[in-house]
């Protein structure tokens, strides 16, 4: 049993297993799990922005879906441990997912982290190479996946 996991949630249909998973190996009643969603920096929204239009009146309405998307996720997410006897924070940021990953890890002191693993064909991992396997060359804690894609 874990006491310190980092989950990291895309908003996949997975999610709902990485969360099964996560909740699974953590220690009842001494564990927080510290749900992490993370956007492409080009999307987030700048201070002061939360609803999506700027102090100057700009207005950024695709940086706003995404960022109320990543908040959902880790809405629905801290919901479904709702009732599981385990602390949950929620954490947000924007950058790149490897690397938000791994610093947070670091950052939180994780004992693991508790993340989805997407199936690619050869193509696709070359052209995109897995998030997952990234984060698990330079991850400073044990990492484990789950696969399953769907309920």
């Amino acid at each position: 049993m874990f006491n310190i996991l980092l989950v990291p949630l895309d908003g996949s249909p997975q999610t709902v297993h990485v969360i099964e998973l996560a909740s699974r190996v953590a220690a009842p009643g001494a564990a927080t799990l510290h749900l992490l969603s993370v956007v492409d920096p080009s999307y987030a929204l700048p201070p002061g922005c939360e609803s999506g239009v700027a102090p100057d009146g700009l207005t950024y309405p695709y940086a706003h879906a995404q960022t109320s998307f990543a908040q959902s996720i880790l809405t629905a997410a801290a919901a479904q441990l709702a009732d599981r006897n385990l602390t949950v924070e929620r954490h947000f940021c924007a950058g790149n997912p490897v690397d938000i990953v791994v610093d947070q890890a670091r950052l939180l002191n994780a004992e693991v982290i508790v993340m989805g693993h997407h199936h690619l064909s050869r193509l696709r991992r070359w052209a995109n190479p897995s998030t997952c396997g990234i984060v698990i060359e330079r991850s400073p804690c044990a990492v484990l996946i789950e696969t399953r894609e769907k309920r």
